[in-house]
């Protein structure tokens, strides 16, 4: 018998017992729509921190600290070089922890590894407010350096392959409109920021810089959203102006180090961590957010499993049912010259079209309650557009070949019954 033959005979057979064969597809179909989704949240969840990753950290550096001491009780012993600042920090009541600082000496150290060609001390100047001609002083929550690399999103202007000059400024969406109105307003326009000298009280200065681009507000470039972003020059400046002669001048919290290639990254940060630093890059990050995500999946599709599993039940008592009702059918087919693989393969192939039904059904649900999910999601979560559910046709394929192999294993038992049944007494059966 032609197996095409075969294959429209089960398709004829499953009709005949709709009611049953819907039944059992659709407890099929639960475990294709659970494993669906939680296939596309995995998808698009991996996605999205990699579009954050990327938008917020550069690929071709790596985020450098001094290792911190545990939180601890009592006494501390002074330090009169200032590299360790004394003071509290999270910990139980009465505990407190010192930060150990990055010294001038420390980035020297680290600009010697071989791979890196730049050093970047987090600046982060405090300034005291910002101003444009004919506008109001408004306070700076945050001035950061600018970084080449980050996939930002501009609401106005633009910057070129990462071209920001030392007299130029991006700015935040909220600012552009607060000093001048509307982010298309601010570009090409001056503002300045106030630095105030800690060391000489009463000395300050205003320093002007040309706004060249507004960075909108994006769910995924946080830096973008709160900072007002400057060369490593320009902070420089301004952080030498601010903090020269204070105890912690020349003192850093952290530095980015730029390194040559992205694929030295790894290299590099075991090069720094034999130095005695703590080192982080941006797959560290990313590696971070994904275990958590593909924990949570794995989560949701042991459920889609457990579903499935119950099904298999279903399938192989449906099966077991459709022989028993159709022995004397069964008969009839071999004493008409019907071989034993071929009645066994008809019942696998039924098997495999419950499977496929099951499969179908519930992944396309899921598709369905993805793309209507989608922009809720989106619009719930403050996502600019971004979702959070993402198909991919050939994992949605592959759950329903995967369900359809599952619902074969499943009838082969049945199948081999029915394959082993002696045509007489097949026939005699009532």
């Amino acid at each position: 018998m032609r197996l095409i033959d075969t294959i429209n005979r089960a398709g004829r057979s499953l009709k005949n017992a709709k009611a049953r064969t819907l039944l059992t597809s659709l407890a099929i179909g639960v475990g294709a729509f659970t494993i669906t989704l939680s296939l596309a949240a995995g998808e698009g969840g991996r996605g999205y921190t990699d579009q954050i990753v990327s938008a917020n950290s550069d690929v071709r550096e790596i985020l450098v600290t001094q290792p911190q001491p545990e939180v601890s009780t009592g006494p501390r012993e002074f330090d009169p070089t200032g590299s360790v600042q004394t003071g509290p920090a999270s910990g139980p009541l009465g505990a407190t922890a010192d930060i150990v600082f990055l010294t001038r000496e420390d980035l020297d150290t680290i600009a010697t590894i071989e791979n890196v060609t730049e050093v970047i001390p987090n600046y982060s100047p405090n300034v005291s407010y910002i101003t444009a001609e004919g506008s109001k002083q408004f306070v700076v929550d945050s001035l950061s350096t600018f970084t080449p690399g980050l996939a930002l999103e501009f609401a106005a202007g633009e910057v070129v392959d990462g071209n920001l000059g030392d007299t130029e400024i991006v700015l935040n969406e909220d600012y552009a409109k607060a000093l001048f109105g509307s982010a298309e307003n601010a570009i090409g326009k001056t503002v300045e920021l106030r630095a105030d000298s800690q060391s000489n009280m009463g000395d300050s200065k205003l320093v002007p810089f040309t706004v060249k681009a507004v960075s909108s507000a994006s769910g995924l470039a946080f830096r973008a959203q709160g900072s007002q972003l400057i060369t490593a020059n320009a902070a420089r400046d301004l952080y030498e102006y601010i903090s020269k002669g204070t105890r912690n001048y020349d003192k850093f919290v952290l530095a980015a180090v730029r390194i040559t290639e992205p694929n030295k990254a790894e290299e590099v940060k075991e090069a720094l961590i034999a130095k005695g630093f703590e080192a982080q890059t941006s797959a560290d990050i990313l590696g971070t957010i994904n275990t958590f995500i593909n924990v949570l999946q794995g989560i949701l599709l042991g459920f889609g499993a457990l579903a499935v599993l119950t099904s298999v039940f279903g399938i192989i008592n449906t099966q077991y049912i459709s022989v028993l009702e159709r022995t004397q059918q069964i008969g009839l087919m071999k004493a008409l010259g019907m071989r034993r693989r071929d009645v066994g393969r008809l019942f696998k192939l039924e098997a495999a079209w419950i499977g496929f039904l099951g499969g179908a059904i519930g992944a396309g649900l899921a598709v369905v309650a993805g793309v209507i999910a989608n922009p809720i999601i989106t619009d719930a979560l403050n996502l600019d557009g971004i979702y959070l559910l993402s198909f991919n046709p050939f994992a949605v394929a592959g759950v329903v070949i995967g369900l359809m192999v599952v619902a074969v294993v499943s009838g082969i038992a049945p199948a081999r019954k029915a394959a082993k049944l002696d045509p007489i007494e097949a026939l005699r059966t009532e």
